[in-house]
């Protein structure tokens, strides 16, 4: 994503995208877009890192309980039988 947001085309089309903007607006808006721009070169990268982060820790969180739920319901997890105390 960020890698994109570096290529002439998408810089051309931002600039671009400010003739959407009435003429008296358009000061505004370049200012809001030069505004945003530099919030995304500040933090961009450090937000991106910590959203994928987290996903993907979401992730191996969920991955490893659905298997130990699939491996109690199959019977993998339960103790031998001839681990098991005889009852007299």
């Amino acid at each position: 994503m960020l890698l994109l947001m570096r290529r002439p085309w998408m810089k051309w089309l931002q600039r671009a995208s400010l003739k959407a903007f009435p003429r008296w607006l358009r000061g505004r808006a370049r200012r809001s877009f030069v505004r945003q721009n530099s919030f995304a070169r500040r933090y961009g990268l450090r937000i991106l890192t910590v959203v994928f982060t987290v996903f993907y820790a979401s992730l191996a969180i969920n991955v490893c309980y659905e298997t130990a739920i699939w491996m109690a319901d199959s019977g993998i997890l339960s103790p031998p039988t001839w681990m098991s105390v005889p009852s007299d």
